[in-house]
């Protein structure tokens, strides 16, 4: 079966652009590939829609940066030429995410004569085709369907929920010892750690045990939510609780957070709504054999980053703001 790792033996310029890296999941993945340096990939092009503090990051450590758009296809279209490989990530942050056709991220690969692509979409995204913003997720895969064949190798990547998301509610940890979310207490899913998806995926790029294909990615346990906030308690020191709210509540503490896009605050809104319908429950090995270790749990997640779930340095841990 074809592998990314023999197609990239053959070339000569190994270059590789990640798309929506003004996202995490997009940033992530380029960082973890620039990690490497010249070992996988000599260039790595980092698409975005709006400039922000993780393009910022991914300039600082060598990455040639470029805006994408999904109403600008020429664009899209001379951004790949410059790429062997194109991972593309759902360009979430983009004003025409839900609204324009995204299909175009993976018409612009064939047209651009890719050698590679791997498409980033959710687990069970064929059920989530009824929520406005996880729509374009199964349309992308259907378009990824009929266009495989003319590309010399062809992945798609399922990922089942981040983990790491749960730092956009770090104050509520912090200063009310909570964990407010719209997701039903009793719902189980499968998180994993956005740093293993990352490492997995350039496993997957540069191993040449790994076969082109589709992998469903999830970590090593099933958990609710009450479970989550039980983890955090031990991994912070101090009793944390889970409170089920409304999304529209959600929505405006994201909002006032301030640290991402309208269009990024909707999309979470439904992927907490796809948790509680169980479309996340999923729990599969794929990530442990790409890492070839068993990927991080949830506690050794908030372990590794406790400070950002404790108090910081002039905040009130009053819940009063």
């Amino acid at each position: 079966m074809a592998t990314f790792a023999a197609i990239l033996g053959t070339l000569s310029r190994k270059s590789i652009l990640v798309t929506a890296c003004d996202t995490y999941p997009g940033y992530m993945i380029a960082r973890e590939i620039l990690k490497h340096g010249s070992k996988g990939f000599k260039e790595v092009h980092a698409g975005y829609f709006k400039e922000n503090k993780l393009v910022h990051l991914l300039k600082h450590q060598g990455a040639h940066c470029v805006q994408l758009s999904i109403d600008d296809e020429k664009a899209i279209c001379d951004a790949y030429g410059k790429a062997d490989v194109v991972v593309v990530v759902p360009p979430v942050s983009d004003k025409g995410w839900g609204k324009g056709d995204c299909c175009v991220y993976l018409h612009a690969a064939v047209k651009a004569e890719v050698k590679g692509l791997v498409l980033c979409s959710k687990v069970n995204a064929d059920k989530m085709r009824e929520m406005k913003m996880l729509a374009p997720l199964y349309a992308m895969e259907e378009a990824l369907h009929k266009i495989k064949d003319k590309i010399k190798c062809v992945s798609m990547v399922r990922c089942s929920f981040d983990i790491d998301l749960l730092w956009l509610f770090r104050d509520q940890v912090a200063k009310k010892h909570k964990l407010c979310l719209s997701v039903d207490k009793d719902a189980k899913f499968a998180p994993l750690v956005a740093e293993d998806g990352a490492h997995g995926l350039y496993n997957m790029l540069t191993n040449e045990r790994f076969p082109a294909g589709i992998y469903e990615l999830t970590g090593p346990e099933k958990l609710s939510f009450v479970d989550v906030a039980h983890k955090v308690s031990g991994a912070v020191d101090k009793k944390v609780e889970y409170e089920h709210v409304s999304r529209k509540d959600v929505e405006h503490y994201l909002h006032h957070q301030g640290e991402i896009c309208e269009n990024e605050i909707c999309f979470i809104g439904d992927l907490f709504e796809a948790v509680s319908k169980k479309m996340l429950c999923e729990q599969t090995d794929d990530l442990a054999r790409l890492l070839d270790h068993e990927p991080m749990t949830v506690k050794q997640f908030f372990s590794k980053n406790a400070k950002d779930f404790n108090p910081r340095s002039g905040d009130d841990a009053d819940a009063s703001d």
